[in-house]
């Protein structure tokens, strides 16, 4: 069974291989042609994401197979690398 990741600048996302990518390309093609807004998207561990997609945006998918996918109850993120500064937590 394949799935697909879907990768915007430096952060990835896996989504559902029954996930309607056409769709998900036009809405992202909309965004970009609109001068910039927003897509939903849902990611294999069922939370939705708000992804904010201008001109400046790179977007890639990925065609992987099931036994590729990590497995969610491994540590490794489901999303990609995210970075938290200290310096923004409120005391």
């Amino acid at each position: 069974m394949q799935s697909y990741r879907l990768t915007i600048n430096d952060d990835w996302f896996y989504l559902s291989g029954d996930y309607n990518i056409l769709a998900l390309k036009a809405a992202l093609a909309a965004a970009v042609h609109n001068g910039g807004g927003f897509v939903d998207i849902f990611s294999t561990v069922s939370s939705q994401i708000s992804l904010l997609i201008t001109s400046h945006s790179i977007v890639k998918f990925e065609t992987i197979f099931t036994q590729d996918l990590p497995d969610v109850i491994e540590s490794m993120p489901t999303v990609g690398l995210s970075y938290i500064d200290d310096d923004y937590w409120l005391d």
